[in-house]
């Protein structure tokens, strides 16, 4: 495998560099470098700017960032993870009745006092530990030398240590074993030896377990290289990472040869602040269907950024170094994670998530309710908590495989019914006035996933037409992206319910105003306007969608007669986005009842588009790239 194709990429630019004494960087080489490898367009205020980081503020890009030899150095430590920390030498979990130890680390003092996994630490110092908080994690750091009295919970019995304090080096990824066949992955943070050292631990315990837990949670990434390696131990072969540069030219990150470590099933957790690296992983995992996500959300980051520093262009940097975007990057089904994220297979509260996962693994001779996600089935605990159990089923759509146990025999149910038939009560997302549209399923699939604002009271009214301001609220709940500038329709008040979704939308190119400076945010939204809209929106996800557009734009000549026709009563400005749809989706298009149209000659270019139709819309594009299932 190809290692660190960033910096071998930024390493090519050097020669065409002009040279500068060795150095902290200076504004001009900052606007070089920038004109070299910066993914976006770079504003004229950066070239007025006195210094580095004002050059670097003008950008207005989060992830590009200047650093000091210290703030450089302190990164770096940062991005492998493995940083000393002065305490006891613990990895510990919190929870409702003290600190979980959930290992005790060589070299520390924990281990050297007989500490061991499943100690709950209930008292530090004199201070309860029930419930676990991070304020009590930092009452047990401190400096080196120093003394904490830490009270645990063993068999019942309490027990007090007085633990020396030392520094202790925690690895990125831990792996361990947990009862059921269970192989814990929990991975902080993506260093360069992390894909090596995943699939080294993949090879060791692979025998032994039947399911692996990957535990992405507040993971914000690092080095793709290592993110491709996971991916390759999962898989083998293949290739698992896109890059876009500014130039619109794409170049990939794979595996050539090899076979996956492990072909068990995975389930990934997530949360909110899982990015980057971890995003690819997450995405590419569902993308080769090797198994689920669990959690909520993710950040978004789908923009890549390579490091220049004196290792690479030693005549302008001495220690300091730049962090720049430069390019966007898509996953392996050719999806961006950028703002839009990896939604979970199963979208739970933060709370919930590692539980639910666990309930997952169940005995198939004691479940009496059994899930098939991902082409695996799935065996409920019955012993798992019930707010646990209601937060798995309200994270089931209406297009989950779902079975429950009747006389011995398992048999297709709703969740509700499989919910039932273990005691359990929960509230569903699926709104109460859909059972009758035609597109229920698809629109009960969107609410189950967050993506969907109802009327309230848990109403949709899928018989209701849609304003082109209400589109663009829905859209950007899907998207996940947000604008900060100016108002750009005079038309649109910035005091109005829709104006920051108008403008958000507006400026991602994705919906156009009707010019003048007008948007006409409360004018009737027509069939032709939606679906050229999520053309638009299937090419701003996908990027094979994407190029594929593109070809459309000159390909007249090579549509047969039967596309030549439903195209000819769209606008001639419509006609290569809705074409996108037609036949860059083929199969979220093949009229089953939960997408919107099975042909384009049956609808009528001028039509009103009602919500229900929106809301078909929306999730035929999401389930066709296969964001959501």
């Amino acid at each position: 495998m190809k290692k660190y194709l960033t910096r071998l990429a930024a390493a090519l630019l050097a020669a065409v560099l002009l040279t500068a004494p060795a150095g902290a960087l200076t504004v001009e080489q900052a606007l070089e470098l920038l004109e070299e490898i910066y993914y976006y367009d770079i504003p004229e205020a950066a070239y007025s700017a006195g210094t580095v980081d004002a050059v670097v503020e003008a950008l207005g890009d989060p992830y590009t960032d200047y650093m000091t030899q210290e703030e450089y150095e302190a990164f770096l430590g940062e991005l492998e993870g493995a940083t000393g920390a002065v305490g006891i030498g613990v990895a510990m979990e919190y929870t409702e009745q003290g600190i979980l130890v959930t290992e005790a680390l060589s070299g520390g003092s924990a281990q050297s006092a007989g500490l061991q996994a499943g100690d709950l630490i209930v008292e530090v110092n004199g201070v309860s530990c029930v419930p676990a908080q991070k304020l009590h994690r930092d009452l047990i750091l401190g400096e080196e030398g120093t003394t904490v009295v830490i009270k645990i919970l063993r068999d019942g019995e309490v027990r007090e240590y007085s633990l020396a304090r030392r520094p202790v080096m925690l690895p990125n990824t831990q792996i361990r074993l947990l009862e059921g066949g269970i192989g814990y992955i929990d991975c902080s943070t993506f260093g360069q030896e992390t894909g090596h050292d995943f699939a080294k631990g993949l090879q060791e315990f692979d025998g032994m377990v039947d399911w692996w837990v990957l535990d992405l949670r507040s993971n914000g990434g690092g080095y793709t290289d290592s993110a491709v390696e996971m991916l390759s131990a999962l898989a083998g072969p293949g290739r698992y990472l896109y890059y876009e540069d500014a130039e619109g030219g794409l170049s990939y990150q794979g595996s050539p040869e090899g076979g996956a470590a492990s072909r068990k099933p995975v389930v990934i957790l997530t949360n909110g602040y899982s990015a980057s690296a971890s995003e690819v992983v997450a995405a590419g995992v569902r993308d080769l269907e090797r198994g689920i996500i669990v959690g909520s959300r993710t950040y978004g980051k789908g923009v890549a950024q390579t490091m220049c520093d004196k290792e690479l262009f030693p005549e302008y940097f001495d220690g300091d170094g730049l962090k720049v975007t430069f390019a966007r990057f898509y996953s392996a089904g050719f999806n961006t994670t950028d703002r839009i994220g990896v939604i979970p297979t199963l979208l739970v509260d933060d709370a919930y998530a590692g539980a639910v996962a666990l309930a997952l693994f169940g005995r198939e001779d004691e479940s009496t309710v059994s899930l098939v996600m991902g082409g695996t089935s799935y065996f409920i605990d019955p012993k798992t908590d019930s707010e646990v159990l209601a937060a798995l089923f309200q994270a089931l759509p209406p297009q989950a495989q779902v079975f429950y146990d009747a006389d011995g025999v398992f048999r297709p149910c709703t969740p509700l019914v499989a919910a039932e038939s273990m005691g359990v009560s929960y509230s569903s997302r699926w709104f109460t006035d859909v059972a009758d549209s035609g597109y229920a399923d698809a629109i009960n699939a969107m609410a189950t996933y967050g993506l969907l604002n109802g009327l309230g009271n848990g109403k949709f009214s899928p018989d209701g037409t849609l304003t082109r301001a209400q589109l663009c609220s829905m859209l950007v709940r899907v998207l996940n992206i947000r604008y900060s500038g100016a108002n750009q329709f005079s038309d649109v008040p910035d005091n109005a319910w829709y104006a920051q979704a108008v403008n958000t939308m507006a400026a991602s190119g994705l919906v156009n105003g009707v010019g003048d400076g007008l948007f006409d945010p409360e004018g009737r939204l027509t069939q032709e306007q939606f679906l050229a809209i999520m053309g638009r929106v299937a090419r701003f996800i996908n990027v094979w969608i994407d190029s594929y557009g593109d070809w459309l734009e000159s390909a007249d000549a090579w549509l047969d007669a039967g596309q030549t026709a439903a195209l000819a009563p769209y606008s001639e400005w419509a006609k290569s986005d809705v074409a996108v749809l037609a036949w860059g989706i083929e199969d979220a298009m093949d009229g089953n009842g939960d997408m919107l149209y099975t042909q384009l000659g049956n609808i009528d270019p001028e039509a009103a588009v009602l919500r229900e139709e929106a809301a078909a819309g929306m999730y035929a594009v999401l389930a066709g790239l296969e964001i959501l299932p």
